[in-house]
């Protein structure tokens, strides 16, 4: 019999066996033996010293009880029955028991999900926290290790750290209240946390389901929060039409990033896409790995979300990527940075980024949507569909069938549009508008001036070339090419620049592909499409 069990708790919860143990404390299956039923019991117990009523830990239990007490009605919380004190007057919190496990055990042992599982996971999750939210408590840890899968429901566990007060990230022993692969920008910077933070680890948790990995996941936890802070996340293939969403959810900039309530307006379109199995993928040409091996980072119980490593990092690629391989960096930002750059990150919707919304489909179903590049090919223009805009002040026409993803408003707010079907070779199509109240009385040309010098300074940029700066009198175009450092994938961008008022609206066109030949036959199978929308789009005075 191990070390606690059969362990009468105030004379009620007889203790059966250890859930899970970490830094923090133990989990344990217990028995009511007043009511009869089978509960979860959470006990504090700090590994290597002895602890009093009075000490950090036992506040942050307490947090933890009231916090979940509040919110025990939502189905996707977790219940806490009850909070006991024993003899050393140490709480105990007697939870309802899930029996399932944890996002975090089956993406270990599984490896990445498809699109409409993560999605409908994350419906549930950011229901939940919507619902925490409006009644006045953050999570503050929210990661797979929290999240618990009971068949089909989704459950939110440990609050421990929701409401706590103080501004700074670490705290006065060095640890880090959350993981830290988790933690938003706003919070590594000392400053206030509120729903966006919990909304930000929504982002790297779908991201995580979906790739294996987390974005900004890095060997050691200062290079991890610098990441955070600095990097954007690589749109890998396996996102798919996922991309905005988790795109949205990840800027840095706590206003600019997406509410719980577009969140789960989005997220519900995609729970109910069917499930893509391995067999069903490789024909459709998407990447899932039966386990990616730097996707498990926690190595403790979901008690102690304060102590953890990272693993090793992953090996630098050693021939060019193609759209499948795993990146660790950032693809290319978009607007020249007038903020210090650790900002500039989260403000500024990155033109390289929104390239990537990778949607993949059969090679055979290409040309139904934007036109085949096969010689010989015949190919029908594409119906478009005139979109107004009126928070933006412009109208434009795009293919019907295109999800549109839009950002808060804001002095950089913009609209996208991404194309439902791709070349297999090559990534989706993009169309993103954007008005920029920054620069009033700017030039066309002077403005794309700057973003041309902002994308060659790029150090995250290799090779880059700029392929032509048309001044066209009202506006002007700027067309460039640029690889990624890391990884290796190609970027092709057109941006035309229209100033009205004191506002300059830009219209990017964008694509990348792994190799550099199958982008450009890309590229040029898109241009009457592109000519097309181009030509009808119209600020309003």
């Amino acid at each position: 019999m191990a070390e606690g069990e059969e362990r009468l708790v105030v004379g009620r919860y007889r203790l059966r066996r250890s859930l899970g143990r970490g830094g923090m404390g133990v989990v344990w299956l217990a028995h009511d033996e007043y009511l009869h039923r089978d509960v979860a019991v959470k006990e504090i117990q700090p590994r290597g010293r002895d602890i009093k009523h009075t000490d950090p830990e036992v506040l942050r239990t307490l947090r933890e009880a009231r916090a979940a007490a509040k919110l025990s009605e939502h189905p996707g919380v977790i219940t806490v029955h009850d909070v006991v004190t024993d003899e050393r007057g140490l709480p105990w919190i007697v939870m309802q028991l899930l029996a399932g496990r944890s996002l975090g055990e089956e993406l270990d042992a599984e490896g990445p999900m498809p699109i409409g599982r993560a999605a409908r996971i994350g419906l549930q999750v950011v229901r939940a926290l919507d619902y925490a939210h409006t009644n006045g408590v953050l999570h503050r840890d929210v990661k797979p290790g929290n999240v618990m899968l009971v068949g089909d429901k989704v459950v939110l566990t440990d609050f421990g750290i929701a409401l706590i007060d103080g501004a700074s990230v670490l705290t006065a022993t060095g640890q880090i209240p959350g993981a830290p692969e988790y933690i938003a920008p706003e919070r590594i910077l000392g400053e206030e946390a509120l729903p966006a933070a919990d909304m930000w680890s929504v982002g790297i948790t779908l991201y995580r389901m979906l790739v294996g990995r987390t974005p900004f996941q890095r060997p050691d936890i200062q290079a991890t929060l610098a990441a955070a802070l600095s990097q954007e996340p690589d749109p890998h293939p396996n996102i798919g039409r996922l991309w905005p969403i988790v795109q949205g959810l990840l800027r840095k900039k706590p206003a600019e990033r997406w509410t719980a309530r577009q969140a789960i307006e989005q997220l519900a379109g995609f729970a109910a896409a069917p499930d893509t199995t391995p067999e069903t993928a490789a024909r459709r040409g998407i990447t899932v790995p039966e386990r990616y091996p730097g996707g498990a980072t926690t190595v403790v119980g979901e008690t102690t979300p304060n102590t953890r490593t990272l693993p090793p990092p992953l090996p630098p690629p050693t021939t060019r990527a193609s759209p499948g391989d795993p990146t660790l960096d950032p693809v290319p930002t978009g607007r020249p940075a007038t903020r210090p750059p650790l900002i500039a990150a989260g403000i500024i919707l990155a033109i390289g980024v929104v390239v990537a919304v990778v949607l993949l489909v059969d090679q055979s179903r290409v040309g139904g949507t934007l036109g085949s590049s096969a010689p010989g090919a015949t190919t029908t223009p594409v119906p478009l569909k005139n979109q107004r805009e009126p928070r933006l002040d412009f109208e434009i026409g795009v293919p019907v069938d295109w999800p549109r993803y839009s950002s808060a408003e804001g002095p950089l707010s913009d609209v996208i549009w991404a194309s439902r079907e791709v070349d297999p070779k090559a990534g989706g199509v993009t169309v993103r508008v954007l008005r920029d109240t920054t620069k009033p009385g700017v030039s066309a040309p002077a403005y794309l001036v700057d973003e041309a010098k902002a994308q060659r300074e790029n150090q995250d940029n290799a090779e880059f070339r700029q392929l032509a700066l048309t001044d066209n009198g009202s506006s002007a175009d700027l067309e460039y090419t640029h690889r990624a450092v890391v990884g290796g994938t190609w970027f092709h961008t057109r941006v035309s620049a229209i100033p009205r008022g004191e506002s300059v609206y830009t219209v990017t066109f964008s694509l990348h592909a792994g190799d550099a030949t199958a982008l450009q036959d890309r590229w040029s199978a898109v241009q009457p499409l592109f000519a097309r929308i181009r030509d009808s789009f119209h600020p309003h005075p």
